[in-house]
């Protein structure tokens, strides 16, 4: 028996580099419930802008010189950082009516955060461009780390790393069809909080079905996948519930005030005991046992 904190995470996305050819792909791939990362590009190939003409080369005996065609650098590049950010969404557009839909008039790189969880009431920004036209892993890795989630976004396997700080986190249903009511109910709370709490601490929301076997990392436990809604806040290795604590406004505010000064203990979880019957000690009295019958 393994305890179910210990299970693994299951894999990332595929990180595949999607084309889309026409405004509805676009559209489709950006509705999403985590960011988008979208490449926009003017010409698939161009003349190589780093080549030169060879020293030697004598246009009147080997006629004019012409840099070799390549593939756009700007699109080359964004294929190699796409094949090692694991956990992100990228794809790109030559089409000229996705690019004037992305207002695009020269290669360039965008960002656009979850229309799912998007508040521009509270200062959420449906886009961001990348300050410059050459793309870098590092450079880029930074700009979307830093800009992927909105005010309160969802926390998962592949975004957990976004958050540098204490984020404290909301679980609970989100299935936006089946739970949308309260799906919208939590969402306001936790922005309204939230918004107060700017540089000190993120909050964020994750869907229960999916992390429900680190709830007891956190001293939480839940009855039913569909109906609880429960808080807890990582920071670093620490972990804090609000066990037995009715999720509204005002308990999220004192959760994460409590946290703020110092109020809270982390939890520490018992130590995994293996079921009767399945342990070494166990084993080792089986054998004793048959060593006095000998």
């Amino acid at each position: 028996d393994v305890c179910s904190s210990d299970l693994p995470p299951p894999p990332p996305p595929s990180t595949d580099l999607q084309e889309l050819s026409t405004v509805e792909e676009f559209d489709e791939f950006i509705d999403n419930a985590d960011a988008s990362i979208v490449g926009a590009f003017t010409v698939k190939e161009m003349k190589d802008p780093s080549a030169s003409m060879p020293t030697d080369w004598d246009e009147d005996e080997d006629g004019p010189w012409d840099a070799p065609t390549v593939e756009n650098p700007a699109l080359a590049s964004l294929k190699s950082i796409s094949g090692s950010m694991y956990g992100f969404r990228f794809a790109y557009s030559f089409d000229a009516e996705v690019l004037a839909k992305m207002k695009a008039k020269t290669d360039s790189l965008f960002l656009y955060r979850s229309p799912k969880f998007l508040s521009k009431e509270h200062g959420d920004r449906p886009r961001e461009r990348f300050p410059s036209t050459k793309f870098t892993e590092s450079a880029v890795t930074n700009w979307v780390n830093a800009k992927a989630q909105p005010l309160v976004g969802q926390y998962t396997y592949n975004t957990r790393d976004r958050y540098k700080g204490p984020v404290l986190i909301i679980f609970m249903n989100l299935d936006f069809e089946k739970n949308g009511q309260s799906v919208t109910y939590v969402l306001k709370r936790a922005r309204k909080v939230a918004a107060g709490l700017k540089g000190k601490l993120a909050v964020a929301v994750a869907a229960l079905s999916d992390l429900k076997y680190e709830l007891e990392d956190y001293g939480l436990s839940s009855k039913s996948d569909t109906a609880d809604i429960l808080m807890g806040l990582k920071s670093g290795d620490d972990k804090y519930g609000a066990a037995g604590k009715k999720f509204d406004g005002k308990t999220l505010q004192v959760f994460a005030d409590s946290f703020l000064a110092g109020e809270l203990e982390p939890h520490v979880k018992p130590p995994y005991e293996p079921p009767a019957g399945d342990s070494a000690s166990d084993e080792e009295s089986d054998e004793d046992a048959d060593k006095e019958e000998m």
